[in-house]
């Protein structure tokens, strides 16, 4: 927990932002500061449930303060892996770079002590363990194994060395050539997940990486779900835009009919897809906005601007199948293997 804060604060902002609608709550947590909106939406997150509710406000304060995140050290063990170095923390959990008994780097995800007993924070993290494992594809982290020790809950998976795609994104304009090979890896990953019976939920681009020999993986299953339809619950929203729940994604990134609280398909996917590769194409967000609400105005109304009239050198069908993937509604969309096979064909004109 940031020392700056007060606990009073949190708590205070915590319990009010649980009790609105999601609008509303985005709106409340877009007037706090960022320190403290940090903290809150940390606590929005873990709580994937009601359950957290049911702990006193003092216990809660005292399990967040003693939950020393990234506690695990340089040769610690969790279950047969040897920690190296912590190299990140999120609201569920840290990740580790560690090694297995054949002295094979991984990534070991680790969920927090004090989450275990959170039945759904548990749940979601096994989800995550098993979706991904049950799919083998090139642009799809590899899962080697689930456990639990003493540490916790882990899920141990490849090493992949290389940024995700918000930084890419950030660092400037994309090469078009580059564009094309990226978005059509990514397109293919999501295309075998669908293929496997899984909707990925949360396809954004901090959680698709750029493996520094060229791979495009697919990272977090953590929101996924085997491709039954699902409904969502509209007032349940969690951390960074992430809402928690069954209404689960990230805002930007989240297909207008999740919003209207219908239920989530393989359009979905391909919706926040989309968006992930009109950003790519154009360094802008089709509904990017001031504020949150400005967002989920634009989701719902805003035309999109083709791709192409932002940056010519777009190909024009690539162009299309964006739109079309951006479509309001779900059965105008083309599948993710529609849009791998536009996009492998427009890289390669001369393949097959």
């Amino acid at each position: 927990m940031n020392a700056g804060v007060p606990w009073e604060e949190v708590e205070s902002l915590y319990y009010k932002a649980l009790e609105l609608p999601v609008q509303e709550r985005i709106a409340l947590l877009a007037s706090a500061g960022p320190a403290l909106r940090q903290e809150v939406e940390s606590l929005l997150e873990a709580d994937a449930s009601i359950e957290l509710l049911n702990a006193p406000p003092i216990h809660l304060a005292a399990d967040f303060l003693n939950a020393q995140p990234g506690a695990l050290l340089a040769g610690d063990r969790v279950a047969n892996y040897q920690i190296e170095s912590l190299i990140s923390i999120g609201g569920m959990g840290e990740v580790y770079l560690a090694r297995d008994p054949a002295r094979k780097l991984v990534a070991l995800k680790v969920l927090r002590r004090h989450l275990s007993a959170n039945v759904q924070a548990a749940d979601r993290f096994e989800t995550e363990a098993r979706a991904a494992s049950a799919l083998r594809h090139p642009n799809i982290v590899t899962v080697y194994e689930f456990g639990k020790s003493g540490a916790g809950l882990f899920i141990a998976m490849e090493w992949l060395d290389g940024p995700t795609f918000r930084t890419v994104m950030e660092a400037g304009e994309v090469d078009i050539t580059d564009a094309l090979e990226w978005a059509a890896q990514a397109a293919a990953g999501l295309s075998a997940a669908h293929a496997g019976g899984i909707l990925h939920r949360d396809i954004k681009p901090e959680n698709i990486m750029l493996c520094k020999d060229g791979a495009v993986k697919i990272l977090d299953f953590g929101l996924a779900r085997h491709g039954k339809p699902l409904g969502p619950d509209p007032n349940s929203m969690g951390a960074s835009g992430t809402i928690s729940g069954s209404l689960s994604g990230t805002l930007l990134y989240m297909p207008p009919e999740i919003l209207r609280g219908e239920a989530a398909t393989v359009s979905s996917d391909v919706f926040s897809l989309g968006a992930f590769l009109y950003e790519l194409f154009t360094g802008r967000h089709p509904f990017a906005g001031a504020t949150p609400l400005d967002v989920l105005e634009a989701l719902e109304s805003r035309h999109v601007t083709s791709a192409a009239s932002i940056r010519s050198a777009v190909p024009p069908e690539v162009d299309q199948m964006i739109l079309r993937m951006l479509d309001r509604e779900p059965d105008a969309r083309p599948s993710a293997q529609e849009a791998w096979q536009v996009l492998r064909k427009r890289k390669n004109p001369a393949g097959p």
